[in-house]
């Protein structure tokens, strides 16, 4: 079954990507994983915009009206479903629970993918480097490079990605990304997958791979929210830096047509 109307957003919104060939990211700096310090939250109260309005807002990374603004910084859910718009996603919120705001990146990411292809492939992937770092210079390392080998083999495309800084006590750093593509030009996302391992361990890290996803129905969207929504659980965050990035994420927006 192919996405609806509300699935891919389109006889609503036009898509457009920003950012992408500036290498500019969307990045937050989360509080330590400390539940007592946290407010869980609520996404569905207090907000009179219509749907479809909310989705465009924080597709576009806005903030949420005012009524909202200070519940939506530094907030984790431990429900097992998280409203987005019209949308009610399963989360992986076992344990620790996950960070609002990765989980709006992940989603709004998604759907603005969704709306400029009617195939998205989406990858998880994991990449280590063992040795702490004081910030996040070799994700934007390897995006550059990443970026310029895409568009070298495939031309000029778009891509989607969130991904999140993790770090244990004994210092092992990594990295979880969820990277989209045009799931109609590239059918194999070993393809995508040997470039990133390619670079990844030029630059002395290691790579693993976890899953991916086609995404072409609501079905299969929701699959892929839930699989990546990993990315948002609070454990192994907060150990870094107080100036360094938690997470980032691509730019892509929606505008009104």
């Amino acid at each position: 079954m192919g996405l609806t109307k509300k699935g891919r957003l389109l006889g609503h919104f036009s898509s457009r990507a920003l950012g992408t060939s500036q290498h500019a990211f969307n990045t937050e700096v989360l509080s330590p994983d400390n539940s007592s310090q946290q407010a869980l939250s609520n996404e569905s109260s207090g907000n009179e915009l219509s749907q479809k309005e909310r989705i465009l807002i924080l597709a576009n990374g806005s903030k949420e009206p005012p009524i909202n603004s200070k519940r939506s910084c530094k907030t984790i859910t431990t429900k097992e479903y998280y409203e987005f718009g019209e949308y009610t996603f399963a989360i992986n919120s076992k344990k620790s629970g996950c960070y609002t705001q990765i989980l709006k990146a992940l989603i709004a990411q998604t759907l603005v993918m969704q709306s400029i292809y009617k195939r998205v492939l989406f990858m998880r992937f994991d990449l280590h480097l063992g040795a702490s770092m004081p910030d996040n210079k070799c994700i934007t390392k390897m995006l550059k490079r990443l970026r310029k080998r895409l568009i070298y083999r495939y031309g000029q495309t778009s891509f989607g990605y969130v991904w999140v800084r993790e770090e244990s006590n004994n210092e092992n750093l990594h990295y979880h990304f969820v990277f989209m593509m045009d799931g109609d030009v590239i059918r194999y996302p070993i393809n995508v997958h040997e470039q990133v391992k390619k670079i990844w361990t030029d630059m002395g890290g290691t790579f693993h791979f976890a899953n991916h996803h086609f995404i072409d129905s609501e079905e299969k969207l929701h699959e892929a929210i839930l699989h990546g929504s990993y990315l948002a659980k609070t454990r192994s965050k907060g150990n870094r830096p107080a100036q360094t990035k938690d997470y980032g994420a691509s730019r892509l927006k929606i505008d009104v047509l």
